[in-house]
């Protein structure tokens, strides 16, 4: 019986001393997600947005795509947080994880925040080095495009932005962003009406007269 008492159980092996100038490194950690057919990663400081850049993707479109878009990005981000912060046993990893995934998610809501403050009655506007956009349409470009090629389609479509700046003007929300693109939207509201007036006015074709029997 006394043998029996003195077998020691074997230390596992991440309880074995280290030798001198050796140091444990902590497992490899899986930072791999997966939501609505995007594929989010972290791997050396970056966030993957499949395979691409995170920090590449926001400042090179954050002003082009979409505030749905950004919404959406901006849902799936904070899923991969929550992930993260359940499934991953890193503390320094998730701490630099967490610093980087709230600066992108400040940057982006602050970009949808303002394309709502830039909306008016359904027309969404900004003014970006001088070019007024109206639901993503660049209003300069485009009529100094319909000012050398006079087509029945440019007349058209200016009419579409006459009307769009007049809703604009009107101001029925009282938007206090338009007061920073007045001046402009007065500007190309008064070009536009300019440019229409070049155009040949339009033929309105007639129904053939009816002819009334003769009264014998």
């Amino acid at each position: 019986m006394a043998e029996i008492r003195d077998i020691r159980v074997p230390p596992r092996i991440d309880q074995l001393p280290l030798s001198e100038g050796e140091t444990r490194r902590p497992a490899k950690q899986d930072w791999r997600f997966q939501i609505q057919g995007d594929h989010f990663d972290y791997r050396q400081g970056k966030i993957l947005l499949n395979e691409q850049n995170l920090a590449a993707l926001v400042s090179e479109n954050l002003t082009h795509l979409s505030a749905h878009y950004w919404t959406s990005l901006g849902r799936r981000l904070a899923r991969y947080r929550d992930w993260a912060t359940l499934h991953v046993d890193d503390p320094d990893g998730l701490a630099a994880f967490s610093a980087l995934l709230h600066a992108f998610l400040t940057k982006i809501y602050g970009r949808v925040k303002k394309k709502f403050d830039e909306t008016l009655d359904g027309v969404s506007f900004h003014l970006e080095d001088g070019q007024l956009l109206l639901n993503g349409v660049n209003v300069n470009a485009f009529l100094e495009m319909a000012k050398r090629h006079r087509t029945e389609k440019a007349r058209i479509f200016l009419k579409g932005l006459r009307n769009r700046l007049a809703i604009l003007q009107s101001n029925r929300s009282g938007n206090p962003n338009y007061e920073k693109i007045r001046q402009t939207v007065d500007f190309l509201a008064t070009a536009i009406e300019q440019e229409l007036r070049r155009y040949s006015p339009a033929v309105i074709e007639l129904p053939p007269p009816t002819l009334q029997p003769s009264k014998m």
